[in-house]
């Protein structure tokens, strides 16, 4: 988000630093990696209609980058049939292309996954590439003019009248405002300087397996289940697989890195049940941070001459360019 943000003030010709406190691409927070999900699908016409608004704002900066930022590959939602329906129907509100398929045409047309119940089909879903995006998004923001600074973290975040004052241990910033995209360590950075809800940070992990048959198609999916598990194939790296929202409560500056056996046991079992078409041995594992708010929604907001952008509550990836865009409509006034 900050890097989104960064690109659509520096090519409004607006004069942008970026101040990273890791290294470019670095593996700390929440979007790194080689994928992420999109989709349209979700229970709330609101969040329908988000994804459908940031669907071309990826193509837009995709001819903007000269990079290939988001395939489509269609999506699935399957499992409790109320849960699906509720999607379904928030679908149609939003006027989203759909179809319903029995579990039998499901099987059929994606051999490699099971199903005990019928499928809602999403033609316009499919993946985000994770590092892929941030790293086009920062080359793009630089080739506009930002100053782009790596391992340069943030010491202290003030306000002194109606300017945001950055100090880091190298410079001190004054500016009209300063854009706050931290994940999980905004409340740490604002302090009491914004009033934030609750936010938790946790520890997920995600996994990769090898298809079986190198033909088969793999849509981006959510399987509608306590917890909800997902997959999408990732270029290169296999098809990922992982819970979403099974991690522990962490630290970010002392979590480690570590992949805890049992849950990765738990996606195991999963992929032995439900995705036939895989191996059931994970060739690569990783781990991530979810910084979460008490209804998943996300913060984006202005507050004096703070933009604060985060939490995205482990489903933000998606509207990317879009969250960026508000971001800088908001720092614009």
């Amino acid at each position: 988000m900050g890097s989104a943000t960064a690109w659509w003030l520096a090519r409004r010709g607006r004069h942008v630093v970026v101040l990273e406190r890791f290294e470019h691409l670095h593996q700390r927070g929440s979007s790194h990696g080689g994928s992420r999900i999109f989709r349209f699908a979700y229970p709330d016409v609101e969040w329908v209609r988000m994804a459908q608004a940031a669907l071309p704002l990826w193509r837009e900066v995709e001819a903007a980058t000269g990079a290939t930022l988001l395939d489509t590959t269609g999506g699935i939602d399957h499992g409790a049939a109320f849960a699906v329906g509720a999607v379904g129907d928030a679908l149609a509100a939003a006027g989203a292309s759909h179809d319903w398929l029995e579990p039998e045409a499901a099987t059929e047309r994606w051999p490699g996954m099971r199903f005990d119940g019928r499928v809602l089909f999403q033609p316009d879903a499919g993946r985000c590439r994770a590092d892929d995006t941030v790293r086009a998004l920062a080359l793009g923001a630089g080739q506009a003019g930002a100053e782009v600074y790596y391992e340069q973290g943030v010491e202290e975040l003030s306000v002194d009248g109606d300017e945001a004052v950055v100090r880091t241990g190298f410079d001190e910033y004054r500016a009209p405002v300063a854009v706050v995209a931290a994940g999980p360590w905004t409340a740490a950075l604002l302090r009491d300087l914004v009033p934030l809800p609750p936010l938790t940070v946790t520890k997920e992990q995600v996994f990769h397996f090898l298809a079986t048959n190198d033909e088969t198609q793999w849509p981006s999916y959510i399987h509608h289940q306590t917890p909800y598990r997902y997959g999408l194939e990732t270029p290169d790296e296999g098809v990922k697989v992982a819970e979403h929202h099974g991690g522990r409560v962490v630290d970010p500056d002392q979590r480690d890195f570590e992949i805890d056996v049992e849950g990765e046991a738990a996606v195991v079992r999963y992929v032995e049940q439900w995705l036939p078409g895989l191996d059931p041995m994970p060739v690569t594992a990783a781990t991530c941070l979810y910084t979460t708010t008490p209804d998943e929604r996300f913060v984006v907001e202005r507050h004096g001459p703070l933009v604060v952008v985060s939490a995205c509550s482990g489903h933000g990836f998606k509207f990317t360019p879009l969250i960026g865009r508000m971001a800088a409509d908001l720092a614009l006034g």
